[in-house]
């Protein structure tokens, strides 16, 4: 008996192997050792520093691997984890699902696992020093699925071949059962409907009994042909003590079978009134089962269109120069530094610049814009994207997994396998539902061999094999993952990449929108905006000048100014005598006149009279611009404004976005009358000005204390914070990479526009979803009472095993086929607002500058 508990004891007690990054004496082994043992459930841990390792014994029923890498964590190390993406083939349902994410999960040193039942992926985080993908592998076979492994670089088109050896096999067994079928149905229900088919059936068959035998040996060759994966998997499902829909099927269609079986083969063991054969109804619910599996199957290949679309764009090979010659090579040959040769109407392989060559390059897979871009040397180039006409040397800065395209296809993929927490009660009732479903069926068959008319057991089986045939907890378990696969994969057409699922679902429930102002609502950069010469002078020549000063400065005001200049062909004289006064501006000699440039305050430091273009540079300040002055020997000639303007689509989506009722903002580092300028532009009601960056982590968060929900929209470093905080952060992927990793979305083509593509797929998800789970409750509500005969009495209708079989065939497919109307949300466009446009063209009050030639 002591060694019965002891041994029990032994196999509650895990072992862990963790590796631990940051240890550098022996006291931080010490340390992380004492911490180790302190944690409840620990029986036994021991910390080597030579080899970065802590060995742990825990109690399964005190402590988890999650809590041994948080005590690792609060220590101040870090664990060593690893993530694992693997293929699982042989699902058909939330519960297989379920089973399969609950033996990952009990595999010692797995942390985590989620199991999606749509993209028939599990994503495992675990102590690679504890546990390896081929054990992980070994988990999934032992729960009696097929593992996928997904490590290799042909893992996608592997994968893309499993599935379509599965699909073809899921179209065979249909046809074949169908096949089958038929003459079962024309033998048993044909004498029903067609007069004199009995009698002319009982005169060429050569035995009393030959069409039941017939019957027989067609119903056999259907249900253990290509009814054969319900059993198996059935079986197997049952074995573990997690029932799933193919035991449900397996044991509704074996009653039938078995019950016709004995009334052919032993008729003797049944009374004479019950001697009926259901061969049809077992045969036809296989058939009916296997084509809706096999549509369902169709249906989930075309969620998954957008993510192979974008697969699809990664080149396969690449050109390279090495050792003077050129080779082509397979992509993941590629390293950094190496000079991939791009030949006109190949994609680029990887991202890179341009050393050598001119060409365009259609970038539409990546900006959305049609027209392709100009390059030369010193030009980024991405992974994906087409050259269009000249050759192009490329030097390889970004290959395989860290290329953009492919972190946008990681991103996709996350975001598919993430679970939501409206999936969490689709979740809870899948784990009881087919438990419940053949305690149902069991009362059903007593009830009515009880109760039922004369043969009683008859109908006790026709209506328990319908209550098992007609459940279905597949259309649960779909209802979310399928609709979160195409709503993402659309999204990511669209411009917009969700980093996880759950962004989604927070996205559908904002009601407050908070922009950053520069870069956002903003272009991000000063461009001259406005020039207003005072009376008898020439805005291009006023122009001419101002470029002859800034000449050579870097400064972001002279940036725009020389900008400007070149756009209208404009080319400056040289400047001499150049002196900075600074914060007044510059001073220079050109063409021979002395000539000023910068605030008013310079003017008047050299006396110079604005006269009345002090007002129209205050007319200029309000409107958000900065007013810069020019004067030529000792006389003001005009003023100048630039900003960062608006950007064109600013107003015209905040107007859309205040049009869906959410409640705009805006928080800027900007001065109050500029933020107002802006704001007003925009068509933002509320603003927060002057605010340090962590200040705007504390404005998200002051709204959210009065109850909003906020998505805040950001592209700097200085965002980062406001990202992370809000309910949902928004990052324009023309920003930084920091502010991208913090966000939960991003806008992968710059264009705020995006930002209602994202709220639009985000919302239609969601009801999609709801809508989903909704059909797939309603449904097992409605009919698994009819299947059990309860309006049997009142009305005399029951369920017949074939329509059930039907109806929970295509429960499934309709779950899917309605995730798939997601594919058609269209890009969503905010309306021009009154008085926007193109805001980088220089505005002229006084005269237009002259038309470039």
């Amino acid at each position: 008996m002591r060694h019965a508990s002891r041994a029990r004891q032994e196999s509650e007690v895990q072992t862990l192997e963790i590796g631990i990054q940051g240890m550098t004496c022996a006291n931080c082994s010490a340390r992380v050792e004492r911490a180790l043992r302190k944690t409840p459930g620990v029986v036994e841990a021991a910390v080597n520093l030579a080899t970065e390792r802590a060995s742990v014994r825990l109690d399964e029923a005190a402590a988890t691997p999650v809590d041994i890498a948080a005590t690792v964590t609060d220590a101040g190390y870090t664990p060593i984890t690893a993530t694992l993406e693997i293929g699982v083939g042989g699902m058909t349902c939330a519960n297989c699902s379920n089973r399969v994410e609950r033996a990952l999960r009990k595999t010692p040193g797995v942390l985590d696992a989620t199991v999606n039942l749509a993209t028939e992926r599990a994503t495992v985080h675990y102590f690679p020093a504890t546990t390896a993908p081929e054990v992980i592998a070994r988990a999934i076979s032992d729960a009696g699925y097929t593992p996928r492994p997904l490590d290799q670089n042909e893992s996608v088109d592997a994968e893309a071949r499993a599935q379509e050896a599965d699909l073809h096999a899921r179209f065979r067994d249909t046809v074949v059962a169908a096949a089958l079928s038929i003459p079962i149905v024309a033998l048993a229900m044909g004498p029903m409907f067609v007069p004199g088919l009995a009698e002319a059936l009982a005169r060429i068959a050569p035995t009393p009994r030959f069409w039941e035998w017939a019957q027989f040996a067609l119903g056999t060759a259907v249900v253990f042909g290509p009814g054969r994966r319900f059993f198996s998997t059935g079986w197997a499902a049952f074995r573990h003590l997690s029932p799933d829909m193919n035991s449900l099927v397996m044991t509704g269609v074996g009653a039938a079978y078995l019950y016709s079986a004995v009334a052919v083969i032993a008729p003797w063991l049944l009374p004479a009134e019950a001697r009926h054969v259901y061969f049809e109804s077992a045969a036809v619910v296989v058939t009916l089962i296997l084509m809706g599996k096999y549509l369902e199957t169709l249906a989930k290949g075309r969620t998954g269109a957008a993510i192979k679309k974008l697969i699809g764009l990664q080149a396969k090979t690449a050109r390279i120069e090495r050792d003077g010659a050129e080779r082509d090579v397979p992509i993941d040959s590629v390293a950094r530094g190496d000079i991939v040769i791009v030949r006109p109407g190949e994609r680029v392989p990887v991202d890179g610049e341009v050393g050598e060559g001119e060409s365009y390059v259609d970038e539409s897979m990546l900006t959305g814009e049609p027209m392709p871009v100009p390059k030369r040397a010193g030009d980024r180039v991405v992974g994906g994207t087409v050259n269009q006409h000249g050759i192009l040397r490329v030097e390889a800065r970004q290959v395989g997994k860290q290329t953009m395209l492919a972190q946008i296809i990681r991103m996709v993929e996350q975001a598919q396998g993430s679970k939501l927490p409206i999936q969490r009660l689709a979740d809870r009732v899948v784990r009881i539902f087919t438990p419940v479903v053949l305690a149902i069926a069991a009362v059903t068959f007593v009830v009515w061999l009880a109760l039922g008319p004369a043969p009683a057991i008859t109908l006790a089986v026709v209506s328990t094999v319908a209550v098992l045939v007609v459940a279905c907890p597949c259309a649960m378990g779909l209802a979310t993952p399928a609709a979160i696969m195409v709503g993402s994969g659309r999204a990511a057409e669209l411009g917009v990449l969700f980093r996880k699922g759950e962004a989604l679902e927070a996205l559908s429930h904002v009601d407050t929108v908070v922009f950053d102002k520069t870069g956002t609502l903003t272009v991000g950069r000063p461009e001259l905006t406005d020039i207003e010469p005072a009376p008898g002078r020439d805005a291009a020549e006023m122009l001419r000048f101002a470029a002859a000063v800034e000449s050579g400065s870097e400064h972001p005001l002279a940036v725009a100014i020389l900008a400007a200049a070149r756009a209208r062909a404009i080319s400056p004289p040289a400047a001499e005598s150049f002196e900075a006064i600074p914060g007044y501006g510059v001073k220079a000699t050109v063409d021979g006149h002395t000539v000023l440039l910068g605030a008013e305050r310079l003017l008047a430091r050299e006396r110079v009279e604005v006269g009345t273009l002090a007002g129209r540079g205050g007319t200029l300040a309000g409107r958000g611009r900065t007013p810069i002055y020019l004067a030529v020997d000792g006389r003001a000639w005009g003023v100048l404004g630039v900003a960062d303007p608006l950007k064109p689509e600013s107003a015209g989506v905040v107007a859309t976005l205040k049009a869906k009722g959410l409640r705009i903002g805006m928080i800027t580092g900007d001065s109050v009358r500029t933020a107002q300028a802006i704001a007003h532009q925009a068509g933002v009601d509320e603003i927060e000005a002057e605010v340090l960056p962590s200040g705007k982590a504390e404005a998200v968060q002051r709204l959210q204390a009065q109850g909003h929900k906020v998505a805040f929209v950001g592209d700097g470093i200085n965002d980062a914070p406001a990202l992370a905080q809000a309910e949902v952060g928004i990052a324009v992927a023309t920003g930084t990479d920091i502010a991208i990793e913090a966000a939960d979305v991003t806008l992968t083509r710059g264009d705020l526009a995006g930002l209602l593509n994202a709220l639009e797929v985000a919302r239609r998800t969601m009801r999609t979803i709801r809508a989903n789970l909704f059909w797939a409750f309603i449904y097992n509500i409605l009919l698994i009472p009819l299947a059990a005969g309860v309006f049997y009495p009142i009305w005399g209708v029951a369920l017949n095993p074939m329509l059930a079989g039907l109806a929970m065939g295509l429960s499934s497919v309709f779950v899917v086929t309605n995730s798939l109307r997601l594919r058609r949300v269209h890009a969503q466009g905010g309306p021009p607002a009154p008085g926007t446009g193109d805001r980088s063209r220089v505005n002229m009050h006084a005269q237009a500058l002259p038309a470039a030639h």
